[in-house]
């Protein structure tokens, strides 16, 4: 009988000490239950704001590749068009040369022909 007095002693202590701590822990930890959920909350929120901030600068990011592609399409056309009309000016200016060349040889030969006939002109 003894020993059942202190099991009930002991049962009464544990009783009386550890079980409103355990009550009182029960409690934090239901708090902190619910602090956590809270928090999971906010970070799934800011999860899909971020997922909606990268999908806006995907979108951003997409726009300004396009605009650079049609610049780079656009600047490449401008410098073919430009090169086009280089080349047909410096064939122009061949032409030019070459219109020149045969006059210039035209010159000669007439500048050779009059010197020829002043020399003829001379010896009579």
């Amino acid at each position: 009988m003894a020993w059942l007095n202190i099991y009930q002693n002991l049962k009464q202590i544990i009783q009386d000490a550890i079980a409103p701590e355990m009550q009182g822990l029960k409690g934090e930890i239901k708090a902190l239950s619910h602090e956590i959920t809270a928090l999971s909350q906010r970070i799934d929120s800011m999860d899909k704001r971020i997922d909606s901030l990268e999908m806006r600068i995907d979108a951003v990011r997409t726009d300004i590749d396009r605009r650079f592609t049609d610049l780079k399409a656009d600047i490449d056309r401008q410098f073919a068009d430009l090169k086009a009309d280089i080349d047909r000016r410096f064939e122009a200016v061949d032409r030019r040369f070459d219109v020149l060349d045969r006059q210039w040889d035209k010159a000669l030969d007439i500048r050779e022909r009059l010197a020829a006939l002043e020399a003829r002109l001379e010896r009579r």
